[in-house]
């Protein structure tokens, strides 16, 4: 309880951006004494490292679970190799977990990004639930002045197009605060089956919201990345899949605080 209340007075001291240096920072720190402690070394890709090091001043993500999403998009690729495919991410933020995505992704794969970029930060202040006390008062999250500052998810866009035209994929994004989005955009999304979603709405509500829209889209063997699910600033995240009734037993948690479901 009392390195809960820290974080949350971190979070409430420093902006988004700021915050996200600390915990990259933090987490270099943490995992790299895990060779000296448990004597485990991790030989990561050099194409990971590469993705990495051009994407991890966008990542609300740090190292390891980013990881996390390339090891998870290889193994997306061999289930459904040679098959036209859909992801969807929920909470794009600036795009770093986007571009593992794109970058990684096999050929033939349509990619669908949600977020507010901004836009809708009253809205998810409004909706901000019991259970997501770290959003609680007068903290502001995922606003253009803070999070999205400088940020145009339009040239985002434009950039991973250009990497995935030549796989004969695509990414759209769409702007709204979900599901409440605008109604070509809703039915565009809600008549597709996906192989892989991943949900990183960080509140209770919308991780709600995204389990029910996504239940009956998921094609055989999709997978489902949830995160924050272990993460003590974001417990409305964990409560949404506790009261869904999800059966775990079907998933992994990871070391770094996500949930990996399969359908």
């Amino acid at each position: 309880m009392i390195f809960k209340k820290i974080r949350s007075l971190v979070g409430r001291l420093f902006n988004e951006n700021q915050q996200m240096l600390i915990v990259m920072f933090l987490s270099d720190v943490f995992w790299g004494l895990r060779k000296y402690f448990l004597s485990v070394v991790i030989e990561y890709p050099e194409e990971f490292l590469e993705n990495w090091s051009k994407i991890r001043n966008h990542s609300s993500q740090d190292k390891e679970r980013n990881f996390t999403v390339y090891q998870l998009i290889k193994i997306h690729n061999k289930i459904f190799e040679g098959k036209n495919t859909n992801i969807i991410e929920f909470g794009t933020d600036r795009g770093g977990t986007l571009r593992t995505i794109s970058n990684f992704t096999k050929a033939n794969t349509n990619i669908y990004a949600v977020d507010s970029f901004g836009f809708h930060a009253d809205e998810i202040k409004k909706n901000v639930s019991q259970y997501d006390t770290h959003y609680q008062g007068r903290y502001r999250p995922f606003t253009k002045k803070t999070r999205f500052k400088n940020f145009d998810h339009s040239k985002m866009t434009n950039e991973l197009n250009k990497i995935l035209i030549k796989k004969n994929s695509k990414l759209e994004t769409i702007v709204g605060y979900f599901p409440n989005l605008e109604n070509d955009k809703l039915k565009k999304i809600s008549n597709i089956k996906y192989s892989f979603v991943h949900l990183d709405f960080d509140l209770y509500k919308p991780t709600i919201d995204c389990f029910i829209f996504i239940k009956d889209k998921l094609e055989k063997n999709a997978i489902i990345l949830v995160d924050d699910y272990n993460f003590i600033n974001q417990e409305g995240v964990k409560k949404a899949v506790t009261d869904l009734k999800i059966d775990l037993s079907k998933g992994i948690q990871t070391q770094s605080g996500q949930l990996i479901l399969y359908s």
